[in-house]
């Protein structure tokens, strides 16, 4: 089933779309047409043809009580089929506003131009209601929580941090740490060559000393 939005004095447009397509399509409810008006005629004229389209329209922006406002231009584009027309004035907690217009099979939403608010508005009132007027199921996320992605890479990296007392060669067996007493062992043959070299330099030094005298 398809949407339309309508952009009334908004300037939000990319995000506002992206954020009411994450929430629709999470019940079925796909973006078609996205249109914007600046003045009452404009607005009135791009309602009627989307009306003609789908069932479903969104308008965002313009709730400011002035006389160009959204509500005034609803309230007179809509006035002839008004025995026919619900409306709605939702509310949530912070009290913000969105009206719910709906006409037989039809439903227009009016959001303020704020993203934060379509969204929470779409969460907690809207998107139960087109699944109540339209028999709409909410489609189950295969997306992992938060909580399990994060659960799952701090389990990789305590792995990760974790001390190999071997490593694999070879024929697969386990090489052993060097002891002490290996590393002790090494440490006087380096130095034993160490003092050897530099006997045999002096030694070298002293015979072509003679040599020259």
């Amino acid at each position: 089933m398809k949407y339309e939005i309508i952009f009334y004095h908004s300037g939000k447009t990319a995000e506002i779309e992206k954020t009411a397509d994450s929430r629709l399509k999470s019940i079925g409810l796909e973006s078609a047409v996205s249109t914007a008006a600046v003045s009452p005629k404009e607005l009135a004229d791009e309602l009627s043809a989307s009306l003609k389209r789908v069932n479903i329209v969104l308008i965002i922006g313009g709730i400011d009580g002035g006389v160009q406002s959204t509500e005034n231009v609803l309230s007179t584009v809509l006035s002839s089929d008004a025995s026919s027309i619900k409306s709605h004035k939702l509310i949530d907690n912070d009290g913000n506003i969105v009206y719910l217009i709906k006409c037989q099979n039809q439903t227009i939403a009016v959001f303020p131009d704020d993203t934060a608010i379509i969204d929470k508005m779409l969460e907690a009132k809207i998107i139960s209601e087109l699944k109540k007027i339209y028999s709409l199921k909410q489609e189950k996320s295969d997306k992992p929580s938060m909580e399990k992605i994060t659960g799952e890479l701090n389990e990789q990296l305590s792995k990760s941090n974790r001390v190999r007392t071997s490593i694999s060669i070879g024929n697969n067996e386990p090489q052993k740490p060097k002891t002490d007493k290996t590393l002790s062992a090494m440490r006087i043959a380096v130095i034993s060559l160490i003092v050897l070299g530099c006997g045999f330099f002096a030694a070298s030094g002293i015979l072509l000393f003679t040599n020259l005298s």
